[in-house]
């Protein structure tokens, strides 16, 4: 039995080590990181809904619609006198469309324009770069992937080499990629194992290799016990001292 254990533990050592010495560096990274900077939330911006403002009632912008319509709450920024805003709005999904109505005054908002979304985004970011690039994507890159389209990406030049996307309807960041984020990522997919889409905790390839770093725990405790577990000493009746 220990002869199995011992020659199990070693095989399982020399297949585990590359991945289990990558858990104790990607966890050590990833915990030194600070999550905040990670997140980029160093460089932008968050301005309050001044929902205080809001003067509609909602039963009036349902009214302009059908009885299947579903009402919820959102926002649109703007720019005043150099000042970011965040203007109440009722989102509208009726029948697959959605409509934008200020909660404010009740109109009917349109889709931001490109020359407000830099104007917008310029607003919200906090780095000391210039603004490199804009694109409307219809398509999200991989580092955003669960993000819907379309997507407004806003390259900067500063040292982070940060990414802002925005909303086309609200001009408010959905995410930062910075370096720091990509770093992280990196080191976040060695961790989970996770070599495709990053963000699969359950994969198969972790499980089984976690299971087996289980195993090889559990048998070197056994292989421990079994080297250093009291002994018991016989008596022989030449080491047995009269009383």
């Amino acid at each position: 039995m220990l002869k199995w254990c011992r020659r199990l533990h070693n095989w399982l050592g020399l297949l585990l080590v590359v991945q289990i010495l990558l858990w104790f560096l990607s966890g050590l990274v990833m915990a030194v990181l600070p999550i905040e900077r990670v997140r980029g939330e160093h460089l932008h911006a968050q301005p309050d809904t001044l929902w205080h403002h809001a003067s509609v009632n909602p039963a009036g912008v349902l009214a302009h619609h059908s009885k299947q319509a579903i009402i919820s709450l959102s926002q649109q920024l703007t720019l005043s006198d150099n000042q970011l805003n965040a203007e109440p709005v009722y989102l509208v999904d009726d029948a697959g469309q959605r409509f934008r109505y200020s909660a404010v005054d009740g109109t009917l908002l349109t889709a931001i324009s490109e020359q407000d979304i830099t104007a917008l985004a310029q607003a919200q970011y906090r780095g000391n770069g210039t603004l490199r690039r804009i694109t409307l994507l219809q398509q999200a890159p991989a580092e955003v992937r669960h993000l819907p389209v379309p997507l407004w990406q806003l390259q900067f030049a500063d040292s982070d080499n940060s990414i802002f996307y925005l909303d086309p309807a609200t001009g408010s960041v959905l995410r930062v990629r910075t370096d720091g984020w990509r770093l992280f990522d990196f080191f976040w997919m060695l961790h989970i194992m996770d070599y495709d889409e990053r963000s699969n905790f359950n994969n198969p390839l972790l499980i089984s290799t976690a299971a087996a770093s289980l195993l090889f725990t559990l048998t070197g405790i056994l292989l421990l016990w079994q080297r250093y577990r009291p002994r018991r000493h016989q008596l022989t009746p030449g080491n047995v001292q009269p009383g």
